[in-house]
């Protein structure tokens, strides 16, 4: 999640009015809260009073496609499966298959050790790649890899039954959304595989690897893209230090055309985010004054519209926040539910449940807090205590009223935390 500062702003008409009594009384946080309305995140109650359970593993757990399995990655390359049920996580040791792959990245063979399961919703496969295996690999310390079943809007490019995506942004470890740089095609019984999307004049960036940015899918897009093949790019530079980012969300068909220029319908975004849902897709592109949420490029007819920088904004399944109003859209429709206003220094977390009843703030000001919203009556629930560890982004929801985050203990293993919300 993007770290934002939140400035309070005080409407000058109530400024006027209570000038008077700004003379008197003091103005400290709660008065202040009481006259902009905002929860005040310092004064919560205790994580004691939620129903709380605690599991220890050597590291972070993270949520697979399927909800209720977890993987465990370790540098060597190990990787660990977990069921949750009945508000506990067992290790699952049937069942699980190991195969060995070598990766082509930037001209390099890289080999990596693949585990994966199959489950209620398909293939669940992870491997992983770190400076600390032995390997004659020099350009690459970290590259994560996903192993799925091939999605059926890619089944003509990829012509595998599996695909394999990698990501190489140590910072993305432990995220449940992440964003992968390559998108392979994988024969199981041969052991090849070929990139499905390539570019011959991909820029190098300087540490000699090719730039991750040119091709970009995501688990969300995958995890639910079933009709377009579509994946996100930043194919444009500009290397002016006010330059804005800009991707164009394009197609693998139009991608592997050889009139690119004629072929290809690109439209600026200030994202990567794509959702797909009823056979249509919708994404974001730039305006003079922020962003506008568009379905099926249709730049004309935006569903809604966004002011400011993208950066202000977070993402969680098909819902977008606003940082500074609190406000959830929701990316398939544009509906708004309005969440009220708090007062937070950065914004580590946000998620939302899958019946969009709960919505969960985790918050970074001078003490940690989660905020828990309930969408249906307005009402929120505090609680203040160092519960999370920010740099661990495993945020999420197991079910509808279970939530997982994860710190490290003492004994430097990870914590990871279950709470009935």
């Amino acid at each position: 999640m993007t770290k934002t500062k939140k400035t309070i702003l005080i409407v000058l008409s109530i400024v006027l009015v209570l000038t008077t009594a700004f003379s008197v009384l003091s103005m400290n946080t709660e008065f202040m809260n009481l006259i902009t309305g905002t929860i005040d995140t310092s004064s919560g109650e205790s994580a004691e009073t939620l129903e709380k359970i605690s599991f220890k593993s050597e590291y972070p757990l993270v949520q697979t496609q399927q909800k209720d399995i977890f993987y465990e990655a370790y540098p060597d390359g190990t990787i660990k499966f977990y069921k949750f049920a009945n508000g506990t996580f067992t290790e699952i040791t049937e069942g699980v298959n190991k195969k060995d792959v070598t990766l082509t990245c930037s001209y390099q063979k890289v080999k990596v050790k693949l585990h994966y399961i199959k489950s209620d919703v398909g293939t669940i496969g992870y491997g992983i790649f770190t400076s600390k295996q032995t390997s004659d690999t020099k350009l690459f310390s970290y590259i994560f890899v996903r192993m799925i079943d091939c999605p059926k809007a890619y089944n003509s490019y990829a012509k595998t039954e599996y695909v394999l995506l990698t990501d190489m942004d140590a910072e993305d470890a432990y995220r449940t959304d992440k964003t992968y740089s390559d998108m392979y095609a994988y024969d199981m019984k041969s052991g090849k595989t070929t990139l499905v999307v390539s570019q011959r004049d991909r820029l190098v960036q300087l540490d000699g690897t090719m730039r991750e940015d040119w091709t970009i899918f995501t688990d969300t897009m995958l995890n639910n893209n079933t009709k377009h093949d579509l994946f996100a790019t930043r194919r444009f530079y500009d290397t002016s230090e006010n330059a804005r980012v800009i991707y164009d969300i394009i197609s693998v068909k139009n991608a592997r055309a050889t009139k690119k220029a004629d072929t290809t319908t690109v439209m600026g975004s200030p994202s990567y985010v794509v959702r797909e849902k009823d056979g249509a897709y919708f994404c974001f592109a730039n305006t003079n004054t922020g962003f506008d949420l568009i379905k099926n490029g249709d730049k004309k007819n935006p569903i809604a519209k966004f002011e400011g920088s993208f950066d202000g904004y977070a993402v969680s399944g098909n819902y977008i926040l606003n940082q500074s109003t609190l406000e959830m859209t929701d990316i398939t429709s544009g509906t708004v539910t309005k969440l009220k206003k708090a007062s937070f220094m950065t914004l580590s977390g946000f998620i939302v449940n899958q019946s969009v009843s709960r919505a969960v703030l985790f918050c970074d000001s001078d003490v940690q807090s989660l905020i828990i919203y309930d969408t249906a009556t307005g009402n929120e629930k505090i609680i203040t205590d160092n519960l999370f560890d920010s740099g661990i982004c495993n945020f999420c929801f197991i079910d509808d009223s279970t939530v997982l985050f994860s710190s490290y203990s003492e004994d430097g293993k990870a914590e990871n935390i279950t709470i009935t919300v």
